[in-house]
């Protein structure tokens, strides 16, 4: 997970804690959830790439 990420998701925490509805709170937990997905998808994305760098055979 980038520094960028983990400075995206504290932020969304930070904003959920200052919910006072339970919508609200819902949908930057989402947000959250979403980031976090995106960054875990991006690292698998990129050793892919690296994978089929160092293997001929699929190229």
């Amino acid at each position: 997970m980038t520094e960028q990420t983990q400075w995206l998701q504290t932020q969304i925490e930070k904003l959920a804690e200052e919910q006072g509805k339970f919508t609200d709170r819902a949908f930057w937990l989402a947000l959250e959830a979403l980031v976090g997905e995106q960054a875990r998808r991006h690292d698998q994305l990129s050793g892919e790439v690296d994978g089929r760098t160092w293997r001929p055979d699929r190229w």
